[in-house]
């Protein structure tokens, strides 16, 4: 039996109810707390940012999937153990490697992430993001994922457009644009167009990002 659009309304509401808690008492604190959803589901990451060199950030997270006439959803969510931790970061430039791991299924993801200011003034900035991922998927064949992104963030909006290109191992090479409009108290809107040479395929989702 599928997990049903109650109960997904009612994990909703729980994590919408969890961050107005944290709203009063949110700063830079250890804890991290990020839910982001979409009409069809739900993503919620909890877990610990160390004051340590390399900010080591680890924890838990799962994603819990709508059930709908043409699709089942989530039955039993699935637990995930991620952490990150920035090798360098200063002058504009940052590079990233990020861990993912799902004990269940033995699925595992180790990606390395380079990003750095190409310009930057008052109206805003410009900046390119390189993204390497190895590992092996759920169904145990390797993965390899190679991404490059060209942000444009504008600073009276508070806004910023993306275009990316996605070169995957087991799908053809697809493209993507992402509008992400941030909002007050760690809330985020995204507009996603992606496989834009192939299906073209639209994605709004809404993020929640909070520290205490």
């Amino acid at each position: 039996m599928s997990l049903s659009r109650t109960g997904i309304r009612r994990v909703a509401l729980s994590a919408w109810l969890l961050s107005q808690v944290t709203v009063a008492s949110a700063g830079e604190g250890p804890f991290l707390w990020v839910a982001s959803g979409s009409p069809d589901d739900l993503a919620i990451r909890t877990g610990l940012a160390l004051d340590l060199p390399g900010r080591p950030r680890f924890g838990t997270e799962s994603t819990i999937k709508v059930s709908t006439p043409s699709a089942a959803g989530t039955v039993s969510p699935p637990l995930r153990m991620w952490g990150e931790y920035d090798l360098l970061k200063g002058g504009g430039a940052a590079t990233t490697l990020a861990l993912l791991a799902n004990p269940a299924t033995g699925a595992a993801r180790a990606a390395l992430r380079q990003s750095g200011a190409l310009l930057d003034n008052d109206m805003g900035s410009v900046s390119a993001t390189r993204t390497i991922e190895a590992g092996r998927r759920t169904d145990g064949e390797p993965a390899y994922i190679a991404r490059q992104d060209l942000s444009m963030a504008f600073r009276a909006f508070n806004a910023t457009l993306t275009g990316g290109v996605i070169m995957n191992n087991k799908a053809p090479l697809s493209a993507e644009l992402r509008l992400e409009k941030r909002l007050p108290l760690g809330i985020s809107l995204k507009a996603t167009l992606s496989d834009l040479a192939q299906e073209p395929n639209a994605r709004l989702d809404a993020r929640i990002n909070r520290r205490w």
